[in-house]
């Protein structure tokens, strides 16, 4: 069977919609190569800035809304953004993605914070969004936040197909399909669209603990939400340059971790975190798989207020 690069990290699923979501606050943009890219910000003038990142990759922020407003509430500007070539930014992306992306958050990053350096906050694939970022422009970032991240040399997506068919399995008698007969993008017979349906309508619900769950938060997403062509490329972008260990312990930048115990991920991600860098904090939440702003808000909201300095919440460890 050939396994996708991109399927582990699908982040949405398309099911019969209730009613499709979107961002909630007003779109404004900034001029980056003479396009135009839409962002999304809440919080006052003169704040401290923090850019949340998440995605897939190649799949639309506005679920991040959550983050958002909670770092708004801790005093941040805050902001959100699809990347290039997805959702609101439907732009032109020249070459490979991962460049271009970096290019565009330091873009968002001048126009929010001018010459002051950012925080970081990264979900999933935007943890390695946030180094891919931070090894390029070091100095203009002063905190990262992993939000159940996958680690920088991915050892922790290694069985995460495997972990989602037999969830799958139990909970609704369905095996994988053959992933044999699914074209990759650029060959002949390639359907964005039928593609994305086929892989992410079965994805996302094995991301919450509580199946049924997963599925009624899966009813909000649509295909033009995510692009399975980008998500491709931007893992085989990122498999071409990873960011080094190395590279990290040179950066004088606090790193957090928010997990779940129960996250596919874990406990890999964070046992190669922690064997290779020095955690700022570190907080593992239980009760939830790999969205723990819709599956255990409360604690969530206390871990983000507790690793920014503004609130102490309970913190647990493995």
């Amino acid at each position: 069977m050939r396994h996708l690069p991109w399927i582990s990290l699908t982040l949405c699923c398309l099911l019969p919609l209730a009613g499709r979501a979107e961002f909630t606050t007003p779109a404004r943009s900034f001029t980056l190569d003479d396009q135009e890219v839409s962002y999304h910000v809440r919080g006052e003038d003169g704040a401290p800035v923090a850019i949340v990142l998440g995605g897939g990759p190649g799949f639309t922020s506005w679920n991040l809304e959550p983050i958002q407003r909670r770092l708004a509430e801790l005093g941040y500007r805050s902001a959100i953004m699809d990347m290039l070539g997805v959702g609101e930014n439907v732009l032109r992306i020249e070459g490979a993605p991962l460049e271009p992306w970096a290019q565009q958050v330091e873009g968002l990053r001048r126009e929010l914070a001018g010459d002051r350096s950012v925080t970081l906050v990264g979900h999933s694939w935007g943890a390695l969004m946030a180094l891919v970022y931070t090894r390029a422009h070091p100095e203009q970032v002063d905190r990262l936040l992993l939000l159940n991240p996958v680690d920088p040399e991915r050892q922790s997506l290694r069985t995460v197909p495997e972990q989602i068919d037999a969830r799958r399995s139990r909970e609704r008698g369905e095996r994988w399909d053959d992933e044999s007969r699914w074209r990759q993008p650029g060959e002949a017979g390639w359907d964005e669209a039928e593609h994305a349906r086929h892989q992410i309508d079965r994805t996302l619900p094995s991301y919450f603990l509580d199946y049924e769950e997963g599925r009624r938060y899966a009813a909000q997403f649509d295909e033009s939400d995510f692009s399975p062509t980008l998500n491709v490329e931007g893992w085989r972008a990122y498999g071409q340059n990873p960011v080094a260990w190395d590279t990290i312990r040179d950066w004088s930048i606090p790193i957090g971790f928010i997990g779940c115990r129960q996250d596919l991920l874990m406990p890999t991600n964070l046992e190669r975190l922690r064997s290779e860098l020095e955690l700022e904090r570190t907080t593992v939440l239980e009760g939830c798989v790999h969205f723990p702003w819709e599956e255990v808000p409360a604690a969530f909201d206390a871990a983000v207020g507790a690793h920014l300095g503004h609130e102490r919440g309970s913190e647990h460890r493995p």
